[in-house]
Protein backbone atom coordinates (compact mmCIF):
# COMPACT_ATOMS: atom_id res chain seq x y z
CA UNK A 1 0.00 0.00 0.00
CA UNK A 2 2.76 2.22 -0.03
CA UNK A 3 5.64 4.33 -1.10
CA UNK A 4 4.36 5.84 -4.27
CA UNK A 5 6.23 3.43 -6.51
CA UNK A 6 6.09 0.42 -4.18
CA UNK A 7 2.64 0.27 -2.71
CA UNK A 8 -0.74 -0.58 -4.04
CA UNK A 9 -2.59 1.63 -1.61
CA UNK A 10 -4.56 0.69 0.80
CA UNK A 11 -6.04 -1.34 1.98
CA UNK A 12 -6.42 -1.86 2.54
CA UNK A 13 -6.11 -0.59 4.75
CA UNK A 14 -5.24 0.43 4.51
CA UNK A 15 -6.64 0.15 4.85
CA UNK A 16 -6.75 1.51 5.44
CA UNK A 17 -7.64 -2.13 4.31
CA UNK A 18 -6.50 0.47 4.86
CA UNK A 19 -4.40 1.70 4.59
CA UNK A 20 1.05 4.00 8.31
CA UNK A 21 3.74 6.60 8.08
CA UNK A 22 6.99 5.94 7.23
CA UNK A 23 6.16 2.86 5.31
CA UNK A 24 7.61 1.56 2.25
CA UNK A 25 8.76 4.00 4.06
CA UNK A 26 12.41 3.44 3.69
CA UNK A 27 13.87 1.36 0.89
CA UNK A 28 14.45 -1.54 3.26
CA UNK A 29 10.82 -1.47 4.35
CA UNK A 30 9.76 -1.25 0.73
CA UNK A 31 11.72 -4.38 -0.11
CA UNK A 32 10.11 -6.14 2.84
CA UNK A 33 6.62 -5.16 1.75
CA UNK A 34 7.28 -6.27 -1.82
CA UNK A 35 8.26 -9.65 -0.41
CA UNK A 36 5.22 -9.66 1.87
CA UNK A 37 2.94 -9.20 -1.14
CA UNK A 38 3.90 -12.72 -2.25
CA UNK A 39 2.26 -14.30 0.80
CA UNK A 40 -1.48 -14.68 0.19
CA UNK A 41 -3.87 -13.17 2.72
CA UNK A 42 -7.53 -12.35 2.75
CA UNK A 43 -10.59 -12.10 4.98
CA UNK A 44 -11.60 -15.76 5.28
CA UNK A 45 -11.32 -18.17 8.19
CA UNK A 46 -7.91 -19.48 7.14
CA UNK A 47 -6.27 -16.32 5.81
CA UNK A 48 -8.20 -13.56 7.59
CA UNK A 49 -7.25 -10.92 10.16
CA UNK A 50 -6.98 -13.37 13.07
CA UNK A 51 -4.37 -15.32 11.09
CA UNK A 52 -2.41 -12.54 9.41
CA UNK A 53 0.34 -12.41 12.02
CA UNK A 54 1.06 -16.11 11.55
CA UNK A 55 0.98 -16.25 7.73
CA UNK A 56 4.45 -14.74 7.33
CA UNK A 57 7.21 -13.31 9.49
CA UNK A 58 6.76 -10.15 7.44
CA UNK A 59 3.24 -9.86 8.85
CA UNK A 60 4.29 -10.28 12.50
CA UNK A 61 3.37 -6.67 13.32
CA UNK A 62 -0.26 -7.60 12.68
CA UNK A 63 -0.21 -9.41 16.06
CA UNK A 64 2.68 -7.74 17.91
CA UNK A 65 2.06 -4.10 17.02
CA UNK A 66 0.91 -1.69 19.72
CA UNK A 67 -0.66 1.07 17.60
CA UNK A 68 -2.71 -0.97 15.16
CA UNK A 69 -5.66 0.20 13.07
CA UNK A 70 -8.61 0.31 12.86
CA UNK A 71 -9.94 1.51 16.22
CA UNK A 72 -13.22 2.31 17.94
CA UNK A 73 -13.28 6.11 18.20
CA UNK A 74 -15.11 7.98 20.95
CA UNK A 75 -18.20 10.09 20.34
CA UNK A 76 -17.33 13.46 18.81
CA UNK A 77 -18.26 15.38 21.96
CA UNK A 78 -15.91 13.19 24.00
CA UNK A 79 -12.86 13.60 21.78
CA UNK A 80 -10.44 16.31 20.80
CA UNK A 81 -10.74 16.91 17.08
CA UNK A 82 -8.78 18.99 14.59
CA UNK A 83 -9.39 20.43 11.14
CA UNK A 84 -7.37 19.47 8.10
CA UNK A 85 -7.18 20.98 4.63
CA UNK A 86 -7.67 18.95 1.50
CA UNK A 87 -6.63 20.17 -1.94
CA UNK A 88 -8.84 17.86 -3.99
CA UNK A 89 -10.73 18.13 -7.24
CA UNK A 90 -11.49 16.13 -10.37
CA UNK A 91 -8.85 14.08 -12.17
CA UNK A 92 -8.41 10.89 -14.16
CA UNK A 93 -8.07 7.79 -12.00
CA UNK A 94 -7.26 4.19 -12.77
CA UNK A 95 -9.91 2.00 -11.13
CA UNK A 96 -9.24 -1.64 -10.30
CA UNK A 97 -10.21 -4.53 -8.08
CA UNK A 98 -6.86 -5.59 -6.63
CA UNK A 99 -8.26 -8.74 -5.03
CA UNK A 100 -8.68 -7.17 -1.61
CA UNK A 101 -10.83 -4.19 -2.52
CA UNK A 102 -11.76 -1.64 -5.16
CA UNK A 103 -9.37 1.28 -5.48
CA UNK A 104 -8.84 4.36 -7.61
CA UNK A 105 -5.25 5.47 -8.18
CA UNK A 106 -4.27 9.04 -9.12
CA UNK A 107 -1.24 10.90 -10.40
CA UNK A 108 0.18 13.95 -8.68
CA UNK A 109 -1.90 16.97 -7.79
CA UNK A 110 -4.08 16.29 -4.74
CA UNK A 111 -2.83 16.94 -1.22
CA UNK A 112 -3.80 16.68 2.45
CA UNK A 113 -2.41 19.19 4.94
CA UNK A 114 -2.49 18.18 8.60
CA UNK A 115 -0.80 20.60 10.97
CA UNK A 116 2.52 21.54 9.38
CA UNK A 117 2.68 18.41 7.23
CA UNK A 118 1.49 18.10 3.63
CA UNK A 119 1.01 14.74 1.92
CA UNK A 120 0.39 13.82 -1.71
CA UNK A 121 -2.64 11.65 -2.42
CA UNK A 122 -1.90 8.32 -4.06
CA UNK A 123 -5.23 6.52 -4.12
CA UNK A 124 -8.44 5.76 -2.33
CA UNK A 125 -10.10 2.42 -1.73
CA UNK A 126 -13.26 1.09 -0.13
CA UNK A 127 -14.07 -1.24 2.76
CA UNK A 128 -17.48 -2.78 3.45
CA UNK A 129 -18.34 -2.41 6.27
CA UNK A 130 -16.25 0.40 7.75
CA UNK A 131 -13.11 -0.57 9.64
CA UNK A 132 -12.95 2.24 12.18
CA UNK A 133 -16.01 2.65 14.33
CA UNK A 134 -17.41 5.69 16.13
CA UNK A 135 -18.77 5.12 19.63
CA UNK A 136 -19.15 1.43 18.81
CA UNK A 137 -20.97 2.07 15.53
CA UNK A 138 -19.73 0.63 12.26
CA UNK A 139 -20.87 2.27 9.05
CA UNK A 140 -21.88 0.20 6.02
CA UNK A 141 -18.93 1.50 3.99
CA UNK A 142 -15.82 3.64 4.26
CA UNK A 143 -13.27 5.08 1.83
CA UNK A 144 -9.63 5.46 2.82
CA UNK A 145 -7.68 8.15 0.97
CA UNK A 146 -4.00 7.21 1.16
CA UNK A 147 -1.27 9.85 1.03
CA UNK A 148 2.50 9.98 1.28
CA UNK A 149 4.97 12.80 1.87
CA UNK A 150 8.30 13.12 0.05
CA UNK A 151 9.98 10.91 2.67
CA UNK A 152 7.45 8.10 2.35
CA UNK A 153 5.57 8.90 5.55
CA UNK A 154 1.93 7.90 5.17
CA UNK A 155 -1.29 9.66 6.08
CA UNK A 156 -4.79 8.29 5.61
CA UNK A 157 -8.03 10.26 5.48
CA UNK A 158 -11.09 8.10 6.18
CA UNK A 159 -14.65 9.06 5.26
CA UNK A 160 -17.67 7.11 6.45
CA UNK A 161 -20.65 6.34 4.21
CA UNK A 162 -24.18 5.84 5.46
CA UNK A 163 -27.14 4.73 3.40
CA UNK A 164 -28.97 7.59 1.73
CA UNK A 165 -28.77 9.57 -1.48
CA UNK A 166 -26.74 8.00 -4.28
CA UNK A 167 -23.17 9.23 -4.67
CA UNK A 168 -22.12 10.09 -8.22
CA UNK A 169 -18.42 9.52 -7.52
CA UNK A 170 -19.05 6.09 -6.04
CA UNK A 171 -21.11 5.21 -9.10
CA UNK A 172 -18.27 6.33 -11.37
CA UNK A 173 -16.00 3.86 -9.60
CA UNK A 174 -18.52 1.01 -9.80
CA UNK A 175 -19.11 1.60 -13.51
CA UNK A 176 -15.44 1.77 -14.47
CA UNK A 177 -13.56 -1.04 -12.72
CA UNK A 178 -10.65 -1.96 -14.96
CA UNK A 179 -10.79 1.40 -16.73
CA UNK A 180 -9.79 5.03 -16.34
CA UNK A 181 -12.39 7.61 -15.41
CA UNK A 182 -12.57 11.17 -14.09
CA UNK A 183 -13.44 11.24 -10.39
CA UNK A 184 -14.12 14.37 -8.35
CA UNK A 185 -12.56 13.54 -5.00
CA UNK A 186 -13.76 16.79 -3.43
CA UNK A 187 -17.36 15.91 -4.32
CA UNK A 188 -17.01 12.61 -2.47
CA UNK A 189 -16.13 14.32 0.83
CA UNK A 190 -18.12 16.43 3.30
CA UNK A 191 -17.56 20.18 3.41
CA UNK A 192 -16.65 19.96 7.10
CA UNK A 193 -13.06 18.71 7.31
CA UNK A 194 -13.09 18.12 11.08
CA UNK A 195 -11.31 14.87 11.88
CA UNK A 196 -10.24 12.52 14.59
CA UNK A 197 -6.43 12.28 14.46
CA UNK A 198 -4.43 9.39 15.87
CA UNK A 199 -1.39 7.22 15.37
CA UNK A 200 -2.08 3.93 13.65
CA UNK A 201 -1.07 1.38 11.07
CA UNK A 202 -1.97 -0.08 7.74
CA UNK A 203 -5.17 -2.09 8.14
CA UNK A 204 -3.88 -4.85 5.85
CA UNK A 205 -0.68 -6.92 5.92
CA UNK A 206 2.06 -6.13 6.74
CA UNK A 207 0.17 -3.86 9.22
CA UNK A 208 3.13 -1.44 9.31
CA UNK A 209 2.83 1.21 12.00
CA UNK A 210 3.58 4.93 11.86
CA UNK A 211 0.56 5.96 9.78
CA UNK A 212 -0.91 9.39 10.52
CA UNK A 213 -4.62 8.57 10.64
CA UNK A 214 -7.50 11.02 10.15
CA UNK A 215 -11.18 10.04 10.18
CA UNK A 216 -13.77 12.64 9.22
CA UNK A 217 -16.43 13.20 11.86
CA UNK A 218 -19.09 13.95 9.24
CA UNK A 219 -20.27 11.03 7.10
CA UNK A 220 -21.45 11.21 3.51
CA UNK A 221 -24.03 9.07 1.73
CA UNK A 222 -24.17 6.35 -0.88
CA UNK A 223 -27.27 4.46 -1.89
CA UNK A 224 -28.11 1.06 -0.50
CA UNK A 225 -27.68 -0.33 -4.01
CA UNK A 226 -24.22 1.24 -4.44
CA UNK A 227 -22.98 -0.13 -1.13
CA UNK A 228 -24.39 -3.55 -1.98
CA UNK A 229 -22.73 -3.47 -5.42
CA UNK A 230 -19.30 -2.81 -3.93
CA UNK A 231 -19.81 -5.42 -1.23
CA UNK A 232 -20.74 -7.96 -3.90
CA UNK A 233 -17.44 -7.28 -5.64
CA UNK A 234 -15.21 -7.10 -2.55
CA UNK A 235 -17.04 -9.12 0.09
CA UNK A 236 -16.66 -8.13 3.74
CA UNK A 237 -13.15 -6.67 3.77
CA UNK A 238 -12.92 -4.96 7.14
CA UNK A 239 -10.31 -5.75 9.77
CA UNK A 240 -11.81 -5.80 13.31
CA UNK A 241 -11.00 -2.89 15.63
CA UNK A 242 -7.73 -3.14 17.52
CA UNK A 243 -6.82 -2.15 21.12
CA UNK A 244 -6.29 1.57 21.70
CA UNK A 245 -3.61 0.92 24.33
CA UNK A 246 -2.21 4.31 25.40
CA UNK A 247 -3.06 6.25 22.27
CA UNK A 248 -4.65 9.68 22.43
CA UNK A 249 -7.26 10.81 19.95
Amino acid sequence: MLKRNQFLIMSACAALAVAGCKQSDAPADGDKEAKAEKVAWGYGAEDGPAKWGDLSEDYATCKTGTVQSPVDLPAVDAAKTIKVTGNYGAASAEVENDGHGVKASFGEGFTLTSGENTYDMLQFHYHTPSENKIAGKAFPMTAHLVHSDKDGNLAVLGVMFEEGEANAQVQAVIDNIGKKVDIDVAAMLPSDMTVYNFKGSLTTPPCSEGVNWHVLTTPVTASKEQIAALNKIMGDNARPVQPMNDRAI
